[in-house]
C-alpha cells in the first residue's frame, strides 16, 4: 500500500495568491459597476427622466460589442499566452469595436437632434 504523499508548502499557497486578488478585483469591479447604475437610475427618477432612458432601443448593441470585444480579447491574449496562432479572436475585437463605435455614433446623433 503506497502512503498518500501531499506536501502542500507555502510555496503552494502563495501560487494561489494572484488567483484569489484577481478574482477580489473582479468582485469588486462588479459591485462598482452595481452601484453606479443603482445611482444613475435613481438619479434619473428623481429628475423624472427614467422613462426616456429605459426606452433606447441601442442597449443591446452597447451590450453585445461589449462582449465581443471581451471574447476577442480574451481570445487574443490566450493564442499569445500560449505561443500558438492568434485566430478569430482579431476579427471578434474589430468587430466588438465596430459595435461600440456605432454605439457612440448614434448616440451623439440622438443627443444632437433632441438637444
Amino acid at each position: 500500500m503506497v502512503p498518500i504523499q501531499s506536501s502542500f508548502g507555502l510555496g503552494d499557497a502563495l501560487f494561489f495568491v494572484p488567483f484569489v486578488a484577481l478574482a477580489v478585483v473582479v468582485f469588486a469591479f462588479a459591485g462598482a459597476v452595481v452601484y453606479l447604475e443603482h445611482r444613475k437610475e435613481m438619479a434619473l427618477i428623481e429628475r423624472g427622466q427614467y422613462d426616456e432612458a429605459s426606452r433606447d432601443s441601442r442597449a443591446w448593441i452597447l451590450g453585445g460589442g461589449l462582449l465581443v470585444l471581451a471574447i476577442g480579447l480574451g481570445s487574443v491574449v490566450s493564442a499569445l499566452l500560449s505561443g500558438g496562432a492568434v485566430g478569430d479572436g482579431v476579427t471578434a475585437v474589430f468587430v466588438g469595436l465596430a459595435a461600440l463605435a456605432y454605439y457612440f455614433y448614434k448616440r451623439r446623433a440622438v443627443g444632437t437632434t433632441v438637444a
